[in-house]
């Protein structure tokens, strides 16, 4: 039988997990755990359990409390006895997970003061497998937590420490960096561990970065703590200026001389740019400019917002590229999936962040804003680009930007996050036509194209500028070589094929727009369909409101909640235009969701009277 208190509470009576679900129960039950083999007077139980502020039938909902744990706890219940003025949890030692931390934790100080490093690291690593999370997490009591569950903390925090100690001792510079670098983020007032970093660094053999280390600690332990580095750290330092050959430690075993030094390496997770990457040269230079600016005293951030297809993140990817070399401590790259059902947590990403940047699985913290300080911290003092695709909103971002100025962000997404603040603002619309006709002669080769210039015309026009569409078509005509390019002009010239024929692989303008209108709340998505039935290349305000038989004003609302999905542009005032093949999609929802008898309605309200050939539009 197993009880545990270092992660959620829980209880194991041989393979069967049992979980205390009841909060009350969980404090009684912790409260007996940490005096376990003693009578806990019922008297300090009511205080734990109620913190201080007891209700007056106490004792009596005690003893309630009581009966239902036994109950719930199974056979372990047994384990609760009832005796003079209180209560008593009989559990053997190696039956609590506290008390085997602590012995190992014991076992291994002392096989390290023998210098037996190997078995020191050993029990020290079994030590902290007992953890599951921060000690007493699911336990709603602040005399426990403060009591027990910082003394374990700051026990856990030791092991740590001693187990990096016996790393050291072995040679293991390389497998110590990313925890000691994720340790000295968050625990920046304990100076051994940043001897040991510095320590680390130094054997292996980067002197200039130990010395930098020592620079840094000693501006936070001023600015934060007000005191110097203590004596330990500036002998260490001292010690690294002279070269001190005594400081080398060990040689690395052949697994250490082997390794990688993953944890080490800075990440670099971009994306590959796009070979064939044509147009947005003003947009680039932008970007690049805003994201490599020195002298900032807020990270540089950019926002790169679009309609679907229009090629944001290709942008986005081609311009972080452009400024890595501005950003020698790596890149970080993640897909928010914003335009999903599902948009990814932003504690997920902060995991991979923090994962990516060094940190250990078990170092990560649980809740979302330990993670998000955690992750500014260890961003702190470097130079890194965070990439962050496809976002949902701006509260989904906020937990993922970093804090120090000498980071930059760059987001992309369909809507223009207006609520982001100081974030410099890039719009993807459609390609002019000789960057169209460049990528398109880029893919069918250049004599081909000058072969029927008309044709290559015609597939300009029919994609509208949008880049997703001439891709599709750049990778038709780069699969049929031997074909010409009037070929597909007329495929999709054709009536009523247009969107059958702009798809390639995973390459789909009707899927991707069909999700865009999807996403969108019903009185827009309904607005989108029934506005994309007139004619007319532009949607004026008050035409609009004749069909959707909607007020001006409740009409002008609905339309700029398509511009701002960009699925409508702003023209000039109270006048709107299509963005590229939005129309063509919303005519084949509205045949999918309206009735045959409201599209006719919606013309006929746009006409002012009925019309014979609003019925054949319909």
């Amino acid at each position: 039988m197993e009880f545990g208190i270092l992660g959620p509470l829980q209880i194991r009576d041989d393979a069967e997990l049992r979980v205390v679900a009841a909060a009350k129960q969980r404090v009684l039950l912790a409260a007996l755990l940490v005096r376990r083999g003693q009578v806990v007077p019922t008297e300090l139980l009511v205080d734990t359990v109620w913190d201080a502020c007891p209700p007056p039938s106490a004792a009596t909902t005690l003893r309630n409390y009581v009966m239902r744990l036994r109950k719930g706890m199974g056979r372990a219940g047994e384990r609760i006895e009832t005796r003079a003025g209180g209560y008593l949890v009989n559990i053997e030692p190696g039956e609590f997970d506290a008390h085997r931390f602590t012995s190992l934790r014991l076992l291994g100080t002392e096989a390290l003061r023998q210098g037996a490093a190997r078995r020191a690291a050993d029990l020290f690593d079994e030590a902290l497998a007992l953890w599951r999370g921060p000690a007493l997490v699911d336990v709603d009591s602040d005399a426990l937590r403060r009591a027990e569950g910082e003394r374990l903390a700051e026990a856990r925090l030791d092991v740590q420490e001693f187990r990096l100690e016996a790393e050291l001792m072995l040679g293991r510079h390389a497998a110590a960096f990313g925890e000691l670098r994720v340790l000295t983020a968050a625990h920046p007032e304990r100076e051994r561990l940043w001897v040991q970093l510095m320590t680390a660094l130094y054997r292996s053999g980067r002197q200039s970065e130990a010395l930098g280390v020592y620079q840094q600690v000693r501006r936070i332990l001023g600015e934060e703590f007000g005191v110097e580095p203590g004596t330990e750290l500036r002998c260490v330092h001292q010690r690294i200026l002279a070269s001190d050959p005594d400081l080398e430690g060990p040689a690395p075993t052949a697994e250490e001389r082997s390794a990688v030094r993953l944890a080490d390496l800075p990440p670099v997770q971009l994306p590959p740019d796009l070979a064939d990457f044509t147009g947005r040269c003003a947009e680039t230079a932008d970007l690049r400019c805003r994201l490599t600016a020195h002298g900032r005293r807020a990270p540089a951030a950019a926002v790169v917002s679009g309609g679907p297809g229009t090629g944001k993140t290709a942008l986005a990817v081609h311009a972080a590229h452009a400024a890595r070399p501005d950003h020698p401590d790596g890149t970080l790259y993640a897909d928010l999936h914003g335009s999903h059902p599902d948009p990814a947590p932003p504690g997920a990403v902060l995991r991979g962040f923090l994962l990516a940047l060094g940190a250990a699985p078990e170092a990560v913290p649980a809740r979302l804003d330990e993670r998000t300080a955690l992750y500014r911290t260890m961003l702190a003092g470097r130079r890194l680009l965070v990439v962050l695709d496809d976002a949902a909103d701006s509260a989904q971002v906020r937990p993922l930007l970093p804090a120090d100025p000498a980071n930059s962000v760059l987001v992309t997404c369909r809507g223009r996050l207006a609520d982001l603040a100081g974030a410099h603002r890039v719009h993807t619309a459609a390609l002019p036509d000789t960057d169209a006709r460049a990528l398109l002669e880029h893919a069918a080769g250049p004599d081909r194209a000058a072969a029927d210039p008309q044709a290559t015309a015609a597939l300009v026009r029919a994609c509208e500028g949008l880049p997703l569409a001439l891709r599709i078509c750049a990778a038709r005509l780069t699969a049929r070589p031997s074909r010409g390019i009037r070929d597909l002009a007329d495929r999709l010239t054709d009536d009523g094929r247009l969107l059958d024929e702009l798809h390639a692989g995973d390459l789909d303008v009707r899927r991707r727009l069909t999700a865009a209108h999807d996403a969108l709340d019903p009185a827009a998505a309904r607005a989108l369909r029934l506005l994309s039935l007139a004619d007319g290349a532009t949607v004026r305000v008050a035409t609009a409101a004749r069909v959707l038989d909607e007020s001006p004003a409740h009409t002008e609302d609905l339309l700029e909640q398509l511009v701002d999905t960009h699925l409508l542009t702003d023209h000039r005032p109270g006048e709107y235009r299509w963005s590229p093949l939005v129309r063509p999609v919303a005519r084949e929802r509205s045949l999918l969701l309206d009735s045959e008898p409201e599209r006719r309605r919606a013309l006929e309200r746009a006409a002012h009277r009925s019309d014979p050939l609003a019925a054949v539009a319909c």
